[in-house]
């Protein structure tokens, strides 16, 4: 009798343990800063409602956009006869703008759109003279950049699952292409599309970096206003108002624009298309808008102002005071974002690996563990402002609640693929839930959780906005250090640190491509 009820309240524990682990790092720090910045002011709204205007507007047209770039893309991914290598390589340069800084991206567009970027020049030369930065277009050009490898991923993997025998029998049957999107694709496609599209408009609803460096101090998102009231004005009342808009917001539009995720069994039969005549036009368009500025954040750092190739900037990188331009000097630095990257993603994983343990086996915890992504980095970062406690325990806690759903997703996908056949196996054997779990269910899983791991780590270390509300130097990361050196125009020592860090993002990447099967997906 004993040992079954320490059994049962050993489950307990950790069927609970994710929410637990919400409530005390989410919502009692949340409802804390609500009372002590004085709650809701009506007259801090009405005083920022074109702020609100703009936010909705530009965060809608660049969902539009993306969709209307990302679909297409998710076709040729999932529907096409793509070359492999073409395929992989087309997947690894999609995904990393995903967990690129804002600022990573922003050189990167400087280098490509700025006055002296090459798309600039070769307008010009055309005769066009354009200003592309520090404009609306910029904003929506940085939002499609960011959430394009949305679409991507999530819509081309569904349109990579579909079964090919009802394609094949909707021809055998004399469908017309467009009727078999229509009438037997698109129903299938649809949550997918959803979800992608109201994930982007999430990211650009809350968006902070695009807005503030492509766009310039004339545009301001309800996120900058938050950030500019709680650390340069200190009106911490009209932060919370704005917070409190922000998360009512996106909880009520997720509510009335979710679509029930259906489970599809994946079959290994796929009807795929000849690759289109259009495709080679949607990858140039592609290579001009994504990739081209990803390379050149990517050698950023070997090119001095006009584009030559120095050796310049990595000099003044190692020459310079950084501890006097910044704040903390490159080993701090390096030391901190790590520790936080790593902390933080090992945090999120175990969170993920018991929510998603529970949650595939029908208890409602996804519910629960997905809320940190209707909260935006400043929103959950604000909460700690005024919480005392060690400022490198604040930014590991945001971190780990920013990459929480993110990892959660990957991981919980991971136990819906194992099959229920090994588990029963298991049991039979006498195994117990923890044996099972570590000998059995982690190998099969390590894949997912590898995955889970980098993304999560590769956020962390590109976090800016929250980062930046909570860092007190020496105690900060890379992206708030890019930051502070390109709005301090050391942009040159920017771009230097830029290139490491995208080397390191690029073999990450590289690593979880080669252990993808591409069975699993």
């Amino acid at each position: 009798m004993g040992v079954s009820f320490r059994k049962r309240l050993k489950r307990f524990f950790f069927t609970l343990l994710p929410i637990f682990y919400i409530i005390f790092a989410l919502f009692i720090p949340f409802a804390l800063s609500l009372r002590f910045s004085g709650g809701f002011s009506h007259t801090a709204l009405l005083d920022n409602i074109s702020k609100i205007r703009f936010t909705i507007y530009q965060a809608f047209l660049s969902s539009i956009l993306t969709a209307l770039l990302g679909i297409p893309g998710a076709y040729l991914v999932g529907r096409t006869k793509i070359h492999p290598f073409i395929k992989k390589v087309f997947r690894i340069m999609s995904s990393i703008p995903f967990v690129l800084p804002g600022i990573t991206m922003a050189i990167g567009f400087f280098l490509v759109f700025g006055n002296n970027g090459i798309f600039v020049r070769t307008l010009r030369i055309l005769g066009l003279d354009v200003q592309i930065l520090y404009t609306f277009g910029a904003i929506l050009l940085g939002h499609v950049f960011y959430n394009f490898p949305l679409f991507i991923r999530i819509v081309g993997e569904a349109w990579e699952n579909i079964d090919g025998h009802l394609i094949e029998a909707g021809k055998v049957d004399g469908a017309s292409n467009w009727k078999i999107l229509s009438k037997i694709e698109f129903p299938v496609l649809l949550p997918a599309i959803m979800r992608a599209f109201f994930l982007t408009f999430i990211y650009t609803f809350t968006s902070f970096s695009v807005v503030l460096i492509l766009g310039g101090i004339k545009f301001s998102t309800i996120e900058v206003a938050i950030y500019m009231y709680s650390r340069v004005t200190f009106d911490f009342k009209a932060a919370a108002t704005l917070m409190i808009f922000q998360l009512l917001f996106i909880s009520v539009l997720g509510f009335f624009t979710s679509v029930k995720r259906e489970v599809y069994e994946k079959h290994h039969f796929k009807h795929l298309e000849k690759f289109p005549k259009w495709g080679y036009f949607f990858f140039t368009i592609a290579t001009i808008l994504i990739f081209l500025p990803l390379v050149y954040s990517a050698i950023s750092g070997f090119l001095d102002y006009f584009g030559k190739f120095s050796l310049n900037n990595f000099k003044q990188l190692f020459q310079e005071d950084l501890e006097y331009l910044v704040g903390t000097d490159l080993k701090k630095m390096f030391i901190y974002t790590i520790l936080i990257a790593t902390i933080s993603s090992l945090l999120s994983i175990i969170i993920s690996l018991f929510g998603g343990y529970y949650s595939v086996r029908g208890k409602k915890i996804n519910y629960v563990i997905l809320i940190p992504a209707a909260m935006s980095s400043v929103t959950i970062a604000f909460s700690y402002v005024l919480i005392d406690i060690p400022t490198i325990l604040k930014i590991i806690i945001v971190h780990s609640l920013i990459t929480l759903p993110i990892a959660f997703g990957m991981i919980e996908t991971g136990w819906r693929n194992i099959p229920q056949s090994i588990i029963d196996a298991a049991k039979v054997d006498g195994a117990s839930n923890l044996k099972w779990i570590f000998k059995i269910a982690v190998p099969l899983m390590k894949n997912y959780i590898f995955t889970a791991f980098v993304y999560s780590f590769t956020i962390s270390v590109g976090e800016t906005s929250g980062t930046l509300t909570l860092s007190e130097p020496p105690i900060t990361t890379f992206a708030a250090v890019v930051f502070r050196l390109m709005s301090s125009r050391n942009t040159e020592i920017a771009m230097a640190l830029n290139t490491f860090y995208f080397a390191f993002v690029v073999s990450l990447f590289i690593i979880i491509e080669l252990l993808r099967k591409e069975e699993v997906v």
